[in-house]
């Protein structure tokens, strides 16, 4: 069986051809779209039994330190309490048991991605991989959108690491589909960005590519075809025309935004090969996870100190704040957890002049929040496609802490992005040499109306706009 699989940015979906027409099938409690995440817990590491010949040896070097120190105490005149044999071993019992409770805990700690994804530790994904994640952020690791970085310069040791996520992640879609469906589901057409990364191109498109073919046949799959994003969607589109139209279609996703200008409509709709239709097609590595970000940083982060000065008279790094947000970016959230961060944020809260504001950026770095308070931006920004303003909270933070962002603040947040989108319609009509009849708009950062009327504004010449 065939079936047309979009493994998104920010979520997936996966359809079945049925009665002329896609069908989505449901994937996690009646959605047809799943989040494009994952959570594995942490394998429990048990503390080791004390090791009775390492306590014998601990008591008899007590018991030789306290004679000389009882010695020492006779000739200077003074008191020396001695303690039994028997204080003396449940000293030394208790010392050890510390330690290897440490060492336990450490062990827990330090264990890696990898090592989580091959025990058995359990895996889960979606919407309970969030609150699972939201519950407890230590216990595990949340991996969200791994799509981004699949055309980004990957060390080698850490192509396997990616191959192994995106095939559990595919495999539980496929798993969770076959079984709605009641049949195998053996060949897939995957839609793929025009460029999966921006700065690499062709080289990070043939390295995302293969990290998908490989993950893919591991999940069981027997034959995987690419399609364009953007030529997918101007498809979906000609299903609804019964005359020939030019569509220039943008496609703003969570993580890559796409376009296209393309030929559609009943002229074409038979064809097996289109390339001699599609007269145009752009695309780049940005999307609604960015917006996200700047939103976040525009809004949230003046709450936890962005703008706020040391007693030097200096101002906090904006660093500080970009690497606690920046959860699309494995190297600044790997700085905003690390110790020396820990160290540096004590540092700053030391000297800061508003104290209260970096202590929540403190809080924010123990408790491991900064999924949680990305996802708190993504959900103002989703509140505020029907409203102009919000109060957002932030109660994992404060319990009375809120936040008015509004609808401004997000179109000037999102400014670059807007900027973005509009030069890749028009890169994709420059190459098309002709206007197109209509813009079709999808993807769920199109879904925003900062977005949407952004693009009417600039593209006032086009004679009809959907989405």
């Amino acid at each position: 069986m065939y079936a047309g699989f979009d493994f998104g940015t920010s979520k997936c979906s996966i359809g079945l051809w049925k009665d002329a027409s896609p069908v989505l099938i449901p994937l996690e409690n009646g959605n047809l779209y799943i989040p494009s995440t994952l959570y594995t817990s942490k394998s429990v590491v048990a503390v080791e039994e004390i090791d009775e010949d390492e306590l014998k040896r601990r008591v008899s070097k007590a018991k030789v330190q306290q004679a000389k120190e009882a010695e020492s105490a006779r000739r200077e005149d003074r008191s020396f309490i001695l303690r039994t044999e028997e204080e003396l071993k449940n000293h030394a019992h208790g010392t050890l048991r510390r330690e290897l409770a440490q060492r336990s805990r450490t062990q827990f700690d330090s264990q890696s991605l990898i090592h989580s994804l091959y025990s058995d530790s359990e895996v889960i994904f979606g919407e309970a991989a969030i609150r699972t994640h939201l519950t407890d952020p230590q216990s595990g690791y949340f991996i969200k959108s791994p799509k981004s970085f699949l055309g980004a310069d990957i060390k080698r040791h850490h192509l396997e690491l990616f191959v192994e996520v995106i095939t559990r992640m595919l495999a539980n879609i496929k798993h969770v589909s076959e079984e709605k469906a009641g049949a195998e589901i053996g060949q897939i057409v995957l839609g793929r960005p025009i460029n999966f990364d921006s700065t690499r191109m062709e080289v990070g498109n043939k390295q995302a590519i293969g990290i998908l073919q490989r993950a893919a046949a591991a999940a069981g799959f027997k034959q995987v075809e690419f399609l364009y994003e953007p030529i997918a969607a101007a498809l979906d589109y000609e299903r609804t025309l019964d005359k020939d139209r030019t569509v220039l279609v943008l496609d703003a996703g969570g993580g890559t935004t796409d376009c296209s200008v393309i030929r559609v409509g009943p002229s074409y709709r038979e064809r097996v090969m289109r390339s001699d239709t599609i007269l145009g097609c752009t695309g780049e590595r940005v999307g609604g996870s960015d917006i996200d970000v700047k939103l976040a940083m525009r809004t949230i982060m003046p709450h936890f100190g962005k703008g706020s000065l040391l007693n030097t008279g200096l101002p906090i790094p904006n660093a500080l704040f970009w690497d606690a947000v920046s959860v699309n970016d494995v190297n600044a959230q790997a700085r905003f957890a690390s110790d020396a961060m820990a160290r540096e944020l004590s540092a700053t809260l030391a000297c800061a002049t508003e104290k209260k504001k970096v202590s929540r950026l403190q809080k924010l770095h123990k408790g491991r929040q900064s999924y949680r308070l990305n996802r708190s931006s993504e959900l103002a920004k989703i509140h505020l496609s029907d409203r102009d303003q919000i109060n957002l909270p932030l109660r994992y933070i404060e319990p009375e802490l809120l936040i008015e962002v509004t609808r401004n603040d997000l179109k000037q947040a999102a400014n670059r992005e807007l900027n973005v989108f509009v030069s890749l319609m028009r890169e994709a009509v420059r190459q098309a040499q002709t206007d197109p009849d209509v813009i079709y708009v999808t993807g769920g950062t199109a879904k925003s109306p900062v977005v949407s009327d952004f693009i009417r504004s600039e593209f006032l010449w086009c004679r009809d706009s959907r989405r």
